[in-house]
């Protein structure tokens, strides 16, 4: 039988991208592949961390205790140049709160008139937490944000990130394009090298 690894995500874009890079770059082949769709009552972890990486080991550590299942968790957002690390762990809160990601872009153009792009970073941190693990890697990726929605591929934020070396949004590229240049690409090549 089979180990298990849960991913610890209940949004369903990101699921899709992590299962994607597992098998991209040849990670966990011997276990099954779990999300939480799967598994019922299992409660919401609190996110109460100060960092990218702390947010994601609580995430991983929670559904860890809660299946014992080796469990792979990702917490990743952005920050805008300038604005002390707005939105920061608190990207996808704010954008509940706001309602929705235009609402959030319009506040950050309102905060920065007359630009028509802002220097912005993405962050992704992977964790892996299980019996005999514990351990989290970061990837970033730079360039900026744009105001107005461009692009039809993707998700959160991705019509609106150009990244560097690129004319385009996440959105408007192949998905195979934008899964092997973001921020969570970074994360997982830097995972691979310590699953080898």
């Amino acid at each position: 039988m089979a180990n298990n690894l849960l991913l610890g995500s209940g949004n369903s874009g990101k699921i899709e991208e992590i299962k994607f890079y597992i098998e991209y770059f040849n990670l966990f082949t011997d276990f099954k592949i779990i999300d939480l769709s799967s598994i019922k009552g299992l409660g919401e972890p609190i996110e109460n961390g100060a960092t990218f990486k702390e947010n994601s080991i609580i995430k991983s550590t929670f559904f860890f205790n809660k299946t014992n299942f080796l469990t792979l968790s990702d917490d990743s957002g952005f920050t805008v140049e300038g604005m002390e690390n707005f939105p920061g762990i608190k990207t996808a809160r704010i954008a509940k709160e706001m309602g929705g990601e235009q609402q959030v872009i319009n506040f950050i153009f309102n905060k920065n008139p007359n630009k028509q792009k802002i220097s912005a970073t993405f962050h992704c941190c992977i964790s892996l937490v299980g019996h005999k693990v514990k351990q989290a890697v970061i990837g970033k990726v730079g360039g900026f944000i744009i105001s107005n929605k461009t692009g039809d591929g993707g998700f959160g934020y991705d019509p609106y990130f150009i990244p560097s070396n690129s004319k385009r949004t996440f959105a408007e590229m192949s998905l195979k394009e934008k899964l092997t240049l973001s921020h969570r690409f970074e994360a997982f090549k830097i995972l691979s090298t310590t699953q080898k």
